[in-house]
């Protein structure tokens, strides 16, 4: 039986560690120092680090509250913290922007504090040492990695590597974006640490574990997110041949396989299952002993799903009602970009309707009926509750909800509704084909960069055991191809919408515009705020997902830009 990161040991490892995090207070920057002496606190000193994954302002909430507010495809309708995100009025003292900060900067000096006290520590297995300190090493370079990600602009953040001890090293000055991700040779860059993690002992066994060999500690850094995050990390810096290098150390190393049906991934009932894909995965699961804010379980699910109930009358969320929030909506247009195959990228069949008719689906991509509600039922809070059929976009019928809802996050068994059970994925296998894909267009290398992203297609294709003529492979090498070959630029956009249809609902869209371009000259963000939404019909686009050029960034907390003579403002804010 596979089993989460032990609750108690994080709860055990928080409390050990509380009074060495840093805060967003000007008294609790100073941190006491920790001390750690035996090899089991070690052990909880580093689950305490992990703890950060799941706290509320990271992979819980903000993760999937602000990062569906700053992209394209999505936009939400809620009141408060989530609409001002979406909607562009989000300030420097908005409370996710001033959690989201401190959270990620209180698990890196978590992370010092680990790197800095358990090398004195004496272990029975060096290598067990070895393991704690190369996932301290992860966890450092992830939550870097995220910080100028959603934080850096152009400029950059703060980089922290050492234990906060005094005023004089609470607030750094801001590091550039070129030595935040530094280099393998350099201790606490992000690529110097996720190198480090990545790399071997000295008696060539992997630092950190491969799957296979971890899998009763679903969570818990392996060497395949390592390569998995470095290809990311790579392919953000343009870094083509190394990101290819990394993704196909994951790819080869034979630790994962992508699953015949895609729907299984998200399929809570089996969740082991898709594990054998995960490459990295923030895990969540009830716990009805913790409040909601505190529990272990996710948000996702409540927020993502819209406001009723499933179509067959079973809840979709921990709410009272069995409701999800119905906040959180698709735009149509994106939708409809892959339901009617409007890039000619052989998603579907354009002349088979299946707004009502779903003997048609066969003629669709099915990642598009498992990632997307077509019905659902409303469902009152009277008593009893009054409950009725509702569509949702992309089907058409009764009560029509005109827009679109993620339908990979239901819970059933949910808590409330910040306590389900969904998992939040960060790589998954497709990621690392997706990767070398994209990588291989940009280095010239069509037929590669072809049957990389082909291999997603094909299992696309098998949809839930009856195979499918959708979607079209892209390379000439499979007979049912597009029939075209694809220029760069093309290729480019391809992988853009690819990634867009595989990962919709998981985080991924809004970093992917940052960081790719439409054409040398054009960045994809712009493209697509200045030329593409433009040019969809009004009726498709809702503006409260309006796109904006200072939301390329998050606004700096306004106390750290206070506090910090080091810091300056992001543009707009």
């Amino acid at each position: 039986m596979k089993k989460h990161i032990s609750g108690l040991a994080i709860i055990l490892a928080t409390s050990l560690l509380a009074t060495s995090c840093l805060d967003n207070t000007l008294k609790d920057r100073v941190a006491v120092e920790g001390y750690y002496t035996t090899e089991a606190q070690a052990t909880n000193a580093i689950m305490g680090v992990y703890s950060t994954l799941t706290q509320f302002a990271y992979h819980k909430t903000n993760w999937p509250m602000v990062l569906a507010g700053v992209e394209d495809a999505m936009f939400v309708t809620s009141t408060g913290n989530p609409a001002s995100v979406s909607n562009n009025t989000l300030t420097a003292n908005t409370s996710p922007v001033i959690s989201f900060w401190g959270t990620l900067y209180t698990g890196i000096n978590a992370a010092n504090e680990v790197l800095a006290r358990v090398p004195a520590i004496e272990f029975a297995n060096e290598n067990d040492k070895n393991r704690i300190l190369a996932e301290a090493h992860f966890l450092r370079g992830l939550f870097h990695y995220d910080l100028v990600r959603l934080y850096g602009g152009t400029k950059g953040i703060p980089v922290l590597t050492e234990p906060v001890t005094s005023l004089d090293n609470a607030y750094l000055p801001t590091t550039p974006i070129s030595d935040v991700y530094g280099a393998a040779d350099v201790d606490g860059s992000i690529i110097g640490d996720l190198e480090y993690a990545a790399g071997k002992n000295d008696d060539g066994t992997n630092r950190l574990p491969y799957y296979k060999d971890s899998q009763t500690e679903v969570g818990r850094a392996t060497n395949g997110a390592a390569r998995g995050l470095l290809a990311e990390v790579y392919l953000t810096r343009g870094n083509w041949a190394k990101a290819v290098e990394n993704a196909d150390n994951v790819i080869t190393s034979n630790q994962y396989k992508l699953l015949d049906n895609y729907a299984d991934l998200w399929n809570i009932g089996n969740k082991a299952a898709a594990y054998d894909e995960m490459v990295f995965v923030i895990p969540f699961f009830r716990d009805g002993g913790a409040t909601q804010d505190v529990s272990l379980g996710s948000n996702v699910a409540y927020f993502y799903c819209p406001n009723g109930i499933n179509a067959d009358g079973s809840n979709l969320s921990g709410n009272p009602y069995g409701k999800g929030e119905g906040g959180y909506r698709v735009q149509k247009w994106f939708i409809r970009y892959f339901q009617d195959d409007q890039g000619t990228l052989g998603y579907s069949d354009p002349t088979k309707d299946a707004s009502t008719n779903t003997a048609n689906l066969v003629y669709k991509d099915y990642r598009i009926e498992t990632s997307f509600f077509r019905s659902f039922q409303s469902k009152t809070t009277a008593t009893p509750p009054v409950i009725g059929p509702k569509t949702a976009f992309p089907a058409a019928g009764p009560g029509q909800d005109n827009w679109g809802y993620i339908m990979k996050y239901i819970d059933p068994q949910g808590l409330n509704n910040r306590t389900n059970g969904n998992d939040v994925p960060r790589l998954r296998l497709s990621d690392m084909y997706l990767i070398e894909a994209e990588a291989y267009n940009e280095l010239g290398q069509y037929d590669l960069a072809c049957q990389a992203i082909d291999k997603v297609r094909e299992r696309a294709r098998k949809a839930d055991g009856t195979p499918r003529a959708w979607p079209k492979y892209i390379g000439s090498s499979n007979p049912d191809n597009i029939g075209r070959v694809l220029s760069k630029d093309e290729f480019r956009w391809l992988v853009f919408m690819e990634r867009g249809l595989e990962f919709a609902g998981e985080q991924h869209r809004w970093f992917d515009l940052i960081r790719m371009k439409h054409d040398d000259a054009t960045p994809m963000y712009d493209y697509m705020m200045n030329t593409f939404i433009p040019s969809r019909p009004a009726a498709d686009v809702q503006a409260a997902g309006v796109m904006a050029q200072r939301k390329k960034t998050l606004p700096i907390p306004f106390a750290e830009v206070f506090r910090n003579p080091g810091v300056t403002q992001n543009p707009g804010y």
